[in-house]
């Protein structure tokens, strides 16, 4: 026969069940602290085992992506380092060597004989999206009381000397020159004012050893500070050795 339900049973379960509260808590502090330190790997692992997670999570961050500001607006989710690089002669080239004086001799490919014209008329496509043609009189308008610096080697020289190439047939002659001050290079439209500009220079003279060590350090501390060595892997290229003969 049962006992009859009493109030000190009652109040016995009531304390067993305020007894299990604290390993409950503990419990649920512990799987909100997990779920805090390995979310990332959980969403990675995900991703692995479901593409379209990934795909999905690109698309967002794409949307918000900036475009470049010197060919205008290209459709929503367009992914612009996707594509292949396809001839066209009919909007290719847009500007021609001897229409440029700011090449420098060294790179004047058909003043020195070369027979072919062909590697002029290469564009790149993105996939599933048309790259709007460059927009000069956009871009100087964007650039108008502004500064644009280009810092590098060699690329990143004809990077900017193919820019000024594709500005300068805009700028009227008379109100655009370009100035070479030690290693800086100034191409002017109208007037432009700069630290550059200035009498006194604080530069101090480094051999080639220097500062190249100085280089790769600022580079090395930049990648360590910046980057997550266990989800990215960082890649350098040297200059290539018959690069300065």
């Amino acid at each position: 026969m049962k006992q009859p339900f009493t109030a000190s049973s009652s109040s016995s379960s009531l304390i067993r069940k305020a007894r299990l509260s604290p390993y409950l808590f503990t419990l649920l502090a512990f799987i909100v602290f997990v779920a805090i330190l390995y979310g990332e790997d959980f969403v990675c692992l995900l991703g692995q085992l479901d593409p379209n997670l990934d795909r999905l999570a690109t698309r967002s961050e794409k949307r918000w992506e900036k475009l470049p500001f010197s060919i205008g607006k290209t459709p929503d989710g367009c992914d612009l380092f996707s594509g292949r690089w396809v001839w066209d002669d009919s909007t290719r080239p847009l500007y021609e060597e001897s229409e440029c004086p700011y090449i420098q001799p060294q790179l004047t490919c058909q003043e020195h004989g070369r027979p072919d014209k062909d590697y002029q008329y290469w564009r790149w496509q993105p996939h599933g999206c048309d790259l709007p043609r460059f927009n000069a009189t956009l871009m100087l308008e964007t650039l108008r009381g502004k500064k644009m610096m280009f810092v590098g080697d060699s690329l990143n020289r004809g990077q900017y000397i193919s820019m000024v190439c594709l500005l300068h047939k805009l700028i009227p002659e008379g109100q655009k020159s370009m100035e070479t001050f030690d290693s800086l290079t100034v191409f002017t439209a109208k007037v432009t004012q700069g630290s550059f500009e200035d009498e006194t220079k604080d530069i101090i003279e480094l051999s080639t050893e220097d500062a190249y060590r100085m280089a790769m350090k600022s580079m090395l501390r930049w990648a360590r500070k910046n980057m997550d060595r266990k989800k990215t892997r960082v890649f350098f290229t040297s200059m290539s050795p018959s690069h300065a003969k």
